[in-house]
């Protein structure tokens, strides 16, 4: 019986660990909706950024505490790229936009 259950559990754990994997080698990238929003002024940029905290939250896994180091590790460097990536282009598209008046 000991010797059926060990390959069972393996094979699950790398089932379990196939997705986890596949994610940690592509991007993730976040579609934010910025539209109706004054960027110019604070109220508006904080509302910016609370719509990206929100949306790389839902594109990176932020419920692994209970999962693995390398889960959780995976699921940091995931949202510290993501949402860096989306801060940078929000600060891009704000030089843009300042560039043309």
């Amino acid at each position: 019986m000991k010797h059926r259950l060990i390959p069972a559990l393996l094979a699950g754990c790398l089932v379990a660990a196939i997705p986890m994997a596949q994610a940690s080698e592509a991007p993730t990238r976040v579609r934010v909706d910025m539209r109706g929003l004054d960027l110019g002024t604070p109220a508006g940029l904080k509302t910016a950024e609370l719509r990206i905290a929100r949306a790389v939250k839902m594109a990176c896994r932020s419920d692994v505490e209970h999962l693995s180091p390398r889960a959780r590790r995976i699921a940091k460097q995931c949202r510290a790229a993501t949402r860096d990536l989306a801060m940078r282009t929000l600060r891009d598209s704000q030089l843009q936009r300042l560039a043309a008046q």
